[in-house]
């Protein structure tokens, strides 16, 4: 019971959730939305739900883009050749 009600504070202020939490949490929607067995009610939340989530994600991933947008400075191109070397 405890561990819904953090789930449901999280998701009720979705910037307490990491990119890692939001996008897992949107996998489990999608699953449950997919899965067919879902009343309109709550098809109509999950999917409500599941937009938020993803625009939280995309938030987290252009705050990751722009911070190491600011590390390479606006003019240099990082290259992934031999990254793993």
């Amino acid at each position: 019971m405890a561990q819904k009600k953090k789930r449901d504070a999280q998701e009720s202020d979705l910037t307490l959730l990491s990119y890692e939490d939001g996008y897992a949490r949107l996998q489990q929607v999608l699953e449950e939305l997919e899965n067919g067995d879902t009343r309109l009610e709550d098809s109509l939340a999950l999917y409500a739900l599941g937009t938020q989530l993803a625009n939280h994600c995309a938030a987290k991933l252009e705050e990751a883009e722009l911070t190491v947008r600011q590390w390479q400075g606006e003019t240099e191109t990082a290259t992934f050749d031999g990254w793993r070397e």
